[in-house]
């Protein structure tokens, strides 16, 4: 759903990627050129790590140098006045060598507006991305010599380095106004209203064995259905006081310094404008939690994640260095310490490992061990009579949910990216255009290879019930189904349902930034249906993208996720989305060929449903 974003284990969890340096520390080095190739000196060059700014010129030579940089996520960003900004985020795991090239300017205007339609002087851009390519954190950065970028008396803010024919997303911060995310702004001459709210004040002090503490980062987080992310952040002033705003909502928060151990996030009730929030937070003496992790060649494993909880918290969480090794601060003796290796690798025993520290304050575990994470290969066997055909493999019970397609004899293999939580994982092979489906369960321990006769099934045709947080559309079911009306289309000429009676429609309405994990798991999904239906005309799925959003960004969001069915832009003000009373997303709704509303819950039987309307007279 559009609440932002999931987590891998929890619902409730505090991510900090940050604690005090690792022993071993890379280096990062590059050159700078123009668009001729020509080497651009005296051009600064930032790195950002954990929201540190190191800042170096290029020489005479365009070349640039950083020592010291820890393992794990780096900003990268060069400037040079005159020209556009360029950078590089990533995680490095080793000594790297990373060139840029610098390109005309391009400017973006943005006017920073309030809900009165009033000009907000002094607004700030607090992060920028540039392209879906590179972090610019230029709230930051304006202390190391980034320009500083705010709105005037007016409330115009100009952008005047950002590359041509590109696009940015960013945060917009004001002292007496809740942060505000902005998905998409293509840089081009239109001048773009952002509007701030003033939202409710947060305010406390974060302090350690009563003693205040300086550069302390309080996180708050927006907690839903989707999961939680985090909404703003503040640091501690020398008396260790801090201040934010957010809409109206309730959060969790708590905070995180080098030297102490975080406390649990604790709730904050927001939703009284007119009350300051007053939320005090007492960091924790650390206990220390030591290890390693190996390669199976027996080599250090940097980068892999390690968090330590309890319950359903997490307390800390960080990553390997260079040397494989990891250093843990947390509140509590006893929980459990999670190991999520590196894409392609499992642990050789436990993800999950008990800790009892009792009252010793600093502990050392064995090093961990990882072993290559296995490959799934099975093959269907279709009932006697039955033409082999392309199938749809998903998994049941995975956080992530993997989604395949077989070979046209029905050969499938399952390779996995990351170690799954549980041993044990059901899968369901699925015939689209048959009732044979079958369900198998594999163990990760011991994967071998299956084979499976599909069997006959009833589709499960009832109504179910709206679910609580989702659009509730009984209303509509049996009736024949409201309009489309939309300014844009993407993919195909202009559709109306009408015009698509005889076919079943699977009928999306989504917005492309939304990149929660329900989302993402729906449009994978709608991507198979449509690779298995698109040579049978009488289903076709459509998108309908909600209408805040500008065509080129929209354009954006089809050509990212691969999408090759027809998608329209809701025509303004929201007029199809009003019509089937949307307001939470995504929302798949079900027609039948004679233009009849039937279903909108399709959670878990998608394929079942369509064949069922394909069959009906």
């Amino acid at each position: 759903m559009v609440i932002l974003r999931q987590l891998y284990l929890v619902a409730i969890a505090f991510f900090v990627f940050c604690l005090a340096l690792p022993a071993f520390a890379l280096t990062v080095r590059g050159k700078v050129v123009d668009a001729t190739g020509a080497t651009v000196s005296d051009a600064q060059v930032f790195a950002v790590q954990d929201r540190h700014v190191r800042v170096v010129e290029t020489d005479d030579n365009g070349r640039y140098h950083f020592d010291d940089i820890a393992v794990r996520m780096l900003e990268l960003v060069v400037y040079k006045d005159g020209y556009a900004v360029d950078g590089h985020t990533a995680f490095p795991q080793r000594d790297i060598e990373i060139d840029f090239t610098l390109l005309q300017p391009d400017a973006i205007t943005i006017r920073v507006i309030n809900n009165n339609f009033m000009p907000i002087p002094g607004a700030r851009v607090r992060t920028m991305m540039v392209n879906d390519r590179f972090l610019v954190s230029a709230e930051d950065l304006g202390d190391a010599g980034f320009p500083m970028l705010r709105s005037d008396d007016e409330g115009l803010l100009e952008i005047p380095m950002l590359p041509e024919d590109g696009f940015i997303k960013l945060t917009l911060g004001h002292h007496q106004y809740a942060d505000s995310n902005v998905a998409y702004l293509p840089v081009d001459e239109r001048q773009n209203d952002i509007i701030l709210y003033e939202g409710v004040r947060l305010r406390g002090r974060v302090t350690a064995e009563e003693e205040p503490i300086a550069d302390a980062r309080v996180s708050l987080f927006q907690v839903g259905v989707g999961g939680q992310r985090r909404f703003a952040e503040a640091v501690t002033d020398p008396e260790g006081y801090y201040h934010l705003r957010a809409p109206e909502d309730t959060y969790l928060i708590t905070a995180w310094h080098a030297e102490f151990a975080s406390p649990e996030p604790m709730h904050v009730d927001m939703r009284d404008r007119e009350q300051t929030v007053v939320a005090n937070i007492a960091l924790l003496p650390p206990y220390i939690l030591r290890g390693t992790i190996i390669l199976p060649d027996n080599e250090p494993c940097p980068g892999a994640r390690v968090l330590f909880r309890r319950e359903n918290t997490i307390y800390d969480d960080t990553l390997t260095d260079g040397d494989g090794a990891f250093r843990l601060r947390v509140g509590n003796p006893d929980g459990v310490l999670r190991i999520l290796p590196p894409p392609g690798f499992m642990t050789e025993i436990l993800a999950d490992i008990p800790v009892d520290m009792g009252d010793v304050r600093e502990v050392t575990i064995d090093p961990v061990r990882l072993k290559a994470l296995p490959v799934i290969r099975g093959r269907a066997r279709f009932p006697e009579g039955i033409t082999p055909s392309r199938l749809y493999l998903r998994s049941l019970d995975l956080p992530f949910p993997k989604h395949n397609i077989t070979t046209d004899e029905g050969d499938f293999e399952i390779r996995f990216s990351y170690q799954p939580e549980q041993e044990i994982i059901t899968f369901r092979l699925e015939h689209p255009l048959r009732f044979l489906r079958r369900d198998f369960t594999i163990n990760i321990e011991e994967p071998g290879e299956v084979e499976l006769l599909l069997e006959p099934f009833e589709p499960d045709q009832a109504r179910r019930p709206p679910e609580l947080g989702r659009n509730n559309l009984s209303a509509l079911l049996g009736e024949p189904s409201p309009p489309i009306q939309c300014a844009e289309w993407f993919n195909s000429q202009p559709l109306s349902l009408e015009d698509l009676k005889g076919k079943v429609v699977v009928l999306n309405f989504w917005g492309g930034f939304d990149d929660s994990l329900f989302a993402r798991n729906r449009l994978i999904e709608l991507h198979v249906a449509h690779e298995l239906y698109r040579d049978h005309d009488d289903v076709i799925i459509v998108g309908i993208h909600d209408a805040s959003s500008e065509p080129d960004e929209i354009e954006e969001y089809v050509h990212g996720y691969d999408i090759a069915y027809p998608v329209g832009q809701d025509d303004d003000p929201f007029v199809s989305f009003d019509n089937y009373g949307i307001n939470f997303i995504p929302q798949t709704v079900l027609i039948d060929k004679q233009g009849v509303l039937q279903y909108s819950q399709v959670e878990g039987r998608l394929l079942e449903l369509i064949k069922a309307l394909r069959r009906r007279p």
